[in-house]
This record gives structure tokens, C-alpha cells and sequence, in this order.
């Protein structure tokens, strides 16, 4: 859940014979709510929750223990709650540096669909717990490769997500410039991915992916371009 949470953080501490201890993190089930269909063939039911835990096996304890809730608002998913325990409490100043809040969603938006395509069971897995963002499937797309309607289905959420200053925050995430992501943001909305709610407008919603209608793209100098 980091680069706040990898194997090098201890939020609690440090602990005494750290290699005997358990670093994991899982995808946990909640009473169903709703469906969030990001793709054919593709349902993930909602709520669930996002942990990632260190465990000591010989005293039955965890070191410290994060579980992040993630469920649809406004047909989205989205950070709904956050829990962090700690045996020995919570280093705030390594936790306000290192804990990168976006993980949660970003396992749940682009890990789990892709787990679910290639026949696994979200559920049944064992999720990184370092690397974020750069693990995330398709998340540092480059610049000169066809960019698919995943891809830009996660850049459009990002992007309503972020709101004005999107550019920004997003071209720091994934390694690129602004004028890069604003690009992408244009082909989402060419795909049919992105409504346009008007020039110079910021927002937008997600079409689902059968109800799309891609446009076709400008000819250069020609207006809206």
C-alpha cells in the first residue's frame, strides 16, 4: 500500500528479529452493496477492503495492521475509510511522508480487473506490497506505444478524481509531463471513454464500455485541435 508501505517501513517501529516476521497484503470481501463493471465480462462486487499487515507468527500479534475500504460513490470506486493499527503506535511523521493514499484504488482499479481478465480470483491473491505506483499494470504507459481503453480508463478516473491541477499530479505519478497526460485525456474523450462537459470545462463521466462512441480526431490546425 506504499511506497509508504513496503518492506522497509514500519509504521509501528522497528521490531526485534524483523526476519521472522510476515509482511502481506490481501483483498478481503465485505457484505455485497454493488456491482462495479469496469469492462465486459468484468464484475467486482463491492465494498472490499484493501490490507496490508506485518505479522508476527510466534506471538499471534500484528506489528501493525492498515485496512482500507474501498467502495462506489457516485458509481466510482473510491477510499471510503482507513483504519491503521499499531502495536507499538504509529510513527505520524513516517506515515505523513511515505504513505501513499492513491494505492488502495489504484489495486482495485487496475490490479483486480486485470486478475479477473487472466482467469484469477481477486480474492485468492497475494498483492505487492512495494512499488506502487510503477506496479500497477499499465499505469507508466509510454509515451510512443497505442494506448488501450484500460489505460485511459484509469487516466480519465484519475483525472476527475484530481480535479483542476490534474495535470500536475498525475504527470508526478506516472513519470511523464503535463502536456503528456492532458493528451491522454483528450484520447479518452475521442474513445468515447470521457464525456466532454464543455470547452474549458473541467469534468466529465465514465461511459461504460459497451455504450461507447469513439470520434474521430482533428485534423491538425483544424479547430478544437
Amino acid at each position: 500500500m506504499t511506497p509508504a508501505a513496503d518492506t522497509t517501513v514500519d509504521p509501528g517501529g522497528p521490531a526485534d528479529g524483523a526476519g521472522h516476521l510476515v509482511l502481506s497484503s490481501r483483498l478481503r470481501r465485505l457484505p455485497t452493496t454493488g456491482t462495479w463493471a469496469p469492462a465486459d465480462g468484468v464484475e467486482i462486487p463491492m465494498p472490499v477492503v484493501f490490507d496490508l499487515s506485518l505479522h508476527d507468527p510466534r506471538t499471534g500479534r500484528d506489528v501493525y495492521r492498515f485496512d482500507a475500504t474501498v467502495d462506489l460513490v457516485d458509481g466510482v470506486p473510491a477510499l471510503v475509510r482507513f483504519v491503521a493499527e499499531a502495536a507499538d503506535g504509529l510513527d505520524l511523521v513516517r506515515l505523513q511522508r511515505e504513505f501513499r493514499w492513491a494505492t488502495p484504488v489504484d489495486v482495485v482499479t487496475r490490479l483486480v480487473p486485470a486478475i479477473v481478465v487472466a482467469g484469477g480470483d481477486p480474492f485468492d491473491h497475494e498483492y505487492p506490497v512495494d512499488g506502487f505506483p510503477e506496479v500497477i499494470d499499465a499505469t507508466r504507459a509510454p509515451v510512443n506505444r497505442a494506448l488501450d481503453d484500460a489505460f485511459l480508463e484509469g487516466i480519465a478516473r484519475d483525472y476527475l478524481a484530481h480535479g483542476r491541477g490534474y495535470a500536475q499530479q498525475i504527470a508526478t505519478a506516472r513519470g511523464v509531463s503535463r502536456r503528456t497526460v492532458v493528451s491522454w485525456v483528450e484520447k479518452a474523450r475521442r474513445r468515447g471513454i470521457l464525456t466532454s462537459p464543455g470547452p474549458g470545462i473541467h469534468g466529465g463521466e465514465i461511459i461504460p464500455p459497451g455504450r461507447r462512441t469513439p470520434t474521430r480526431a482533428p485534423a491538425p490546425g483544424s479547430p478544437g485541435r
